[in-house]
């Protein structure tokens, strides 16, 4: 009867460590999963953050393009009203694109003006909006800058303060 006893006993003890190793099993198995899922977040949002900052570089390499360019300024650094509207009637924007690629739009607005009133030949000088590279529909994801800057007004030889917006579509 002491054998049967322990042949039970033993039985039971095997089967007790049996489990504590099934547990033991789940548990890291659960944890690798874990991990895994964690690593797998962290690269997307490393992805995002990577695209975003790749938007703003281009934004902010367009506008720098577009404030130092002898297309756009004078040699004061300051956007030139005439030349502005000129180029508004040629096709500037191929060239541009062949620099910065597709997929962008540079607005210049001059603040002198209430409303706003794009430039033309046929109503230049009372006009205060340029607008380059025009996209004829914008996509959902946009990444866009505001730049303050100054346009020289020829026809009434004075400076008037304006804004750069250009936008980025990924």
């Amino acid at each position: 009867m002491g054998l049967e006893i322990l042949g039970i006993a033993g039985r039971r003890k095997a089967q007790s460590e049996i489990m504590e190793y099934v547990l033991m099993v789940v548990f890291v198995v659960a944890a690798i999963i874990g991990i895994i899922l964690f690593l797998t977040w962290w690269n997307v949002q490393q992805l995002g953050m990577k695209s975003s900052e790749n938007s703003q570089d281009r934004v902010l390499a367009i506008g720098q393009h577009l404030m130092a360019d002898s297309m756009f300024v004078n040699g004061d650094y300051v956007f030139d009203d005439a030349k502005l509207t000129a180029l508004g009637a040629s096709d500037v924007c191929a060239s541009l694109q062949q620099m910065f690629g597709t997929g962008w739009y540079a607005q210049i607005r001059s603040l002198d003006m209430n409303g706003e009133k794009p430039c033309q030949w046929g109503n230049y000088p009372d006009c205060n909006s340029w607008t380059i590279c025009t996209q004829k529909e914008k996509p959902p994801k946009v990444f866009a800058q505001n730049f303050p800057v100054n346009v020289y007004r020829k026809a009434s030889d004075r400076m008037a303060l304006a804004v750069l917006h250009v936008e980025v579509y990924s």
